[in-house]
């Protein structure tokens, strides 16, 4: 019972930063590409790119979540979006470049707190896709339901 209320709070909390997150940067998708040209990463039509459809993706995942629906697929794609955002944060910050997160609209230099918070945020999704994926297994074999 504990799991279902963690992993109903985890969806919930997860779903509702990925649909604030997309909003925001959907209001202003100038700032946006910005951000993601401050990172130094990719070239102008990747810069482009991402920040037109990244804020879309991002909604989705948050309905997805939302929804439940087929949880283990979008909690999965949700873990590997976020450290893929982890990874990407962690290589301009060593870097040396003084880029702005962009994950949230606002301009918040990335720093040790904002890579704190984006691991935190990664380690309640990948958890959440492990639990899904438990559960999935679980109710897809044949051992679950006692017949062999």
């Amino acid at each position: 019972m504990a799991w279902r209320v963690l992993e109903w709070i985890a969806r919930l909390a997860l779903g509702a930063l990925f649909v604030y997150a997309g909003y925001v940067k959907l209001r202003n998708p100038f700032l946006f590409e910005l951000a993601v040209d401050g990172y130094r990463l990719l070239p102008p039509t990747g810069v482009i790119l991402v920040a037109r459809g990244l804020p879309w993706l991002e909604v989705a995942l948050g309905l997805l979540l939302w929804s439940g629906w087929k949880l283990h697929y979008s909690a999965t794609f949700t873990a590997l979006l976020l450290g893929a955002f982890l990874v990407t944060m962690t290589i301009t910050y060593a870097r040396g470049i003084e880029a702005q997160c962009g994950c949230f609209g606002t301009s918040e230099p990335i720093s040790p707190r904002t890579l704190a918070r984006d691991s935190l945020i990664f380690v309640v999704a990948a958890g959440l896709a492990a639990r899904a994926w438990w559960e999935w297994r679980g109710k897809a074999t044949p051992s679950a339901t006692g017949a062999i």
